[in-house]
């Protein structure tokens, strides 16, 4: 569950350090010193998937040539290092520390073009004094003291950034036309159509986001997916001084040709065996709480291993959506998941081994206390499902209740207490 929050915490961005041969602040001093003046072009690079589950998401950067003196800079938002001594810390409360740099253009597309990851390019149409400005103001943003900003994975990240920049000099028209834009779609489609090639990451990623990850958003903010940024912005038209509309960026180039097909057009759909998985754990619960001799060592083992185990999962999962509320995980928090994968389910997983044990010198209360444990996960549950039947709450998590609240029931109805007949636990004893 670790890495599925280094992997929430890394969308989009990318994997190296301080990035392939940066440029030292020496060498950016001495070419700023000839350059005034000069002519300058740049250039929107679009980075699309890699293998990597964080480059799933892609990436993107921005090329400014100066044609004068030919200095040529690749400025790139998503840059991060392992080996910040404050890096766990930061990750686990949701603080990341991002950083920005340059990079000449050839080794950094040789990077992409040996991990087999496509690279577009598209001009932007800036005015002399627009493209100026943004070239004064990368290389402000690069000093030492402005470098760092707390990356947050769908609001400020390497393309958001990247957005933020030609919004500045172009007086906010990017914002202006996108911002009320209503896209249609949710934080949980963007991710879960772009992850779902990997299983385990896509259910992964769906658990960790709360209701947030559920209301629509807008073209504005899908731009956090870079992706979405180059399709956006090539719809988009400049009104020039002469009144006539221009598109703010040139024809799409291929810079570098991948490897990898075209991800998905739509998120994955909900499937059946969802149900199935549910039901068929439920009924193995069952088997061993109802069919088996009631109090029987096979029946007290047999409930402890499969109630334990699940417990044990559900119970972790709930303690670390509890947890996120104590950190900036805001996307995490507000998931009704914690009622499906309740931290009281881990207390539960101790009381069910407890029981199996059956020391006489505890008379059964390990057992009538996990039977209450599991009873208020069940209504934990329960509760979910009702509150996600209103129209106030709004959640895309089929998969977890189609396999956890048949569970959580079935483990219930297993605990339940029954009349007490003389046996230690308050089970009937079969001969």
């Amino acid at each position: 569950m670790a890495r599925l929050l280094l992997i929430f915490l890394l969308l989009p961005g990318t994997a190296w350090g301080a990035g392939p041969e940066t440029v030292s602040e020496a060498e950016l001093g001495r070419s700023q010193a000839v350059q005034d003046g000069g002519e300058i072009q740049v250039f929107l690079l679009t980075m699309d998937q890699g293998e990597e589950v964080w480059e799933l998401f892609g990436h993107n950067a921005l090329l400014i040539r100066n044609r004068t003196t030919g200095e040529e800079l690749v400025w790139n938002w998503g840059l991060f290092n392992f080996e910040d001594v404050d890096f766990i810390p930061r990750f686990l409360r949701g603080t990341m520390r991002y950083t920005m740099g340059p990079a000449p253009p050839l080794p950094f597309l040789q990077a992409y073009q040996q991990a087999g990851r496509t690279v577009y390019s598209n001009e932007v149409h800036l005015t002399p004094e627009q493209a100026r400005s943004l070239d004064e103001f990368v290389r402000w943003n690069y000093l030492p003291e402005n470098r760092p900003y707390i990356y947050d994975y769908f609001r400020d990240n390497c393309s958001t950034r990247v957005r933020d920049a030609l919004d500045g000099v172009l007086d906010g028209a990017i914002r202006d036309a996108f911002y009320d834009v209503d896209s249609g779609r949710s934080y949980r489609w963007y991710t879960r159509r772009l992850v779902q090639v990997t299983g385990w990451v896509d259910q992964g990623l769906s658990f960790l986001l709360g209701t947030r990850g559920d209301l629509p958003r807008t073209e504005w903010e899908a731009m956090f997916l870079p992706m979405e940024l180059l399709e956006s912005l090539e719809t988009f038209q400049l009104e020039g001084p002469d009144g006539t509309s221009q598109p703010l960026l040139g024809p799409r180039q291929t810079v570098v040709e991948g490897t990898r097909e075209a991800p998905p057009e739509t998120p994955p759909g909900y499937s059946i065996l969802w149900v199935l998985l549910g039901g068929m754990g439920a009924g193995i619960i069952l088997l061993a709480g109802t069919r088996l001799p009631s109090g029987s060592r096979r029946q007290r083992w047999g409930l402890a291993l499969l109630g334990g185990a699940w417990s044990l999962f559900a119970g972790a999962l709930g303690l670390i959506l509890l947890a996120s509320w104590l950190t900036d995980h805001v996307f995490i928090q507000r998931n009704v998941n914690i009622l499906y994968a309740s931290p009281l389910a881990f207390p539960l997983a101790l009381f069910l081994v407890l029981s199996a044990l059956r020391q006489p010198w505890w008379e059964g209360h390990p057992r009538r206390v996990a039977g209450w444990l599991a009873i208020l996960v069940a209504g934990g549950s329960i509760l979910g499902v009702l509150l996600q039947l209103s129209p106030w709450v709004t959640q895309g998590n089929g998969e977890v209740v189609s396999v956890a609240l048949p569970i959580n029931l079935a483990l219930a109805w297993a605990l339940r207490p029954l009349p007490r007949s003389g046996s230690p636990d308050g089970r009937l004893e079969n001969a």
